[in-house]
C-alpha cells in the first residue's frame, strides 16, 4: 500500500558571493533548519538555487555543507539563473561532497528517479536556455506502478498557451502531466494551482525582495493516499537585527521613489 510523503519544496533562492549575499545564506540555512525541523521525507529545490553562474567555491562549499545537513533525498533542477551551460556552476559541481541522498536532475529531455522507500518517483527537465522554445513540461513520463507521481520544473505559468514569454507552463500541461504534486520554481511568490488531479506550486522565496512579501518562505506539502496532496506556506522566522535592516531598507527604498 501507497505510503503517505511529507515534502519540503523551495526554489529561486539566489545564492550569490560576499557580504552582499550573506543574508541569502543565512536564508537558505533556516530552509535547511525547516526540513529537519518537519522530518521531511524529501526535499525538492526547483531552480535557481543560485543567482548566477559566476558563483565561487566558498559559496559552492557552504551548499554542499547545508546540504550534507539533510538526512532525506534531495533533488534539484536548474533554473533560467543557473541554467545548463557551459559554465554553469552546477556543472562544476560535484553533489556527492553533499552526500548520496543528493541528486541533481542534469538531462536535457529529462530524467525520473524513483525512491521505493517513499513509494514515489521525480522527474524534471534540465534547462539549457530560458527562451520561448524551452518547454518545462515537455515529455513529462506517466506514472510508474502504483507510486506518488511527483514532477518539477522551471518556468512561468500562464493560462494563455500563445503567449510569447518565454519557458511557458499552461494549465493543459499541468492536468495532463498527471503528477500528483508538481513542484514549480521561477515566480516569486507562493501561489497554488490546481488543475485536473495535479496540484502545483511556487514555493515563495526563502529570501524576501523588495515587492515581495515581507517574510522569507517556503512550502511543505503532504501527500496522502486517497486525498492526494496538500500544500502549504510556511513563514521562516529571521533573527530581528536582520528584519530591522530590511525595515530601514524597505524604507529608504520608498522615500527614495
Amino acid at each position: 500500500m501507497i505510503r503517505p510523503l511529507k515534502l519540503a519544496h523551495t526554489s529561486d533562492v539566489h545564492l550569490h558571493d560576499g557580504e552582499a549575499g550573506q543574508h541569502v545564506r543565512d536564508a537558505f540555512a533556516r530552509v535547511i533548519d525547516t526540513v529537519l525541523a518537519v522530518r521531511s521525507d524529501l526535499f525538492l529545490i526547483a531552480g535557481d538555487l543560485f543567482d548566477h553562474n559566476r558563483v565561487k567555491g566558498d559559496v559552492i562549499d557552504f551548499v554542499y555543507e547545508q546540504l550534507a545537513r539533510v538526512h532525506c533525498p534531495t533533488v534539484i533542477i536548474a533554473g533560467n539563473h543557473d541554467c545548463w551551460e557551459e559554465r554553469s556552476v552546477l556543472r562544476r559541481m560535484d553533489f556527492r561532497h553533499a552526500g548520496h541522498h543528493v541528486t541533481l536532475l542534469d538531462e536535457a529531455e529529462g530524467r525520473q528517479i524513483e525512491f521505493p522507500e517513499l513509494h514515489a518517483t521525480v522527474w524534471g527537465r534540465c534547462m539549457l536556455d530560458h527562451d520561448r522554445g524551452n518547454k518545462p513540461l515537455a515529455g513529462a513520463p506517466p506514472r510508474k506502478g502504483n507510486l506518488w507521481h511527483i514532477g518539477m520544473a522551471h518556468g512561468l505559468y500562464m493560462e494563455d498557451p500563445d503567449s510569447d514569454r518565454s519557458s511557458l507552463i499552461t494549465p493543459h500541461e499541468i492536468e495532463h502531466s498527471g503528477f500528483d504534486y508538481l513542484a514549480l520554481g521561477h515566480v516569486h511568490a507562493h501561489r497554488q494551482m490546481r488543475h485536473g488531479d495535479t496540484l502545483a506550486c511556487y514555493p515563495g522565496v526563502p529570501m524576501p525582495y523588495y515587492g515581495t512579501d515581507e517574510s522569507g518562505e517556503m512550502t511543505l506539502v503532504e501527500l496522502t493516499p486517497g486525498a492526494g496532496a496538500r500544500a502549504v506556506v510556511h513563514a521562516l522566522d529571521r533573527p530581528a537585527s536582520q528584519a530591522a535592516a530590511r525595515k530601514r531598507s524597505t524604507l529608504c527604498a520608498k522615500a527614495s521613489g
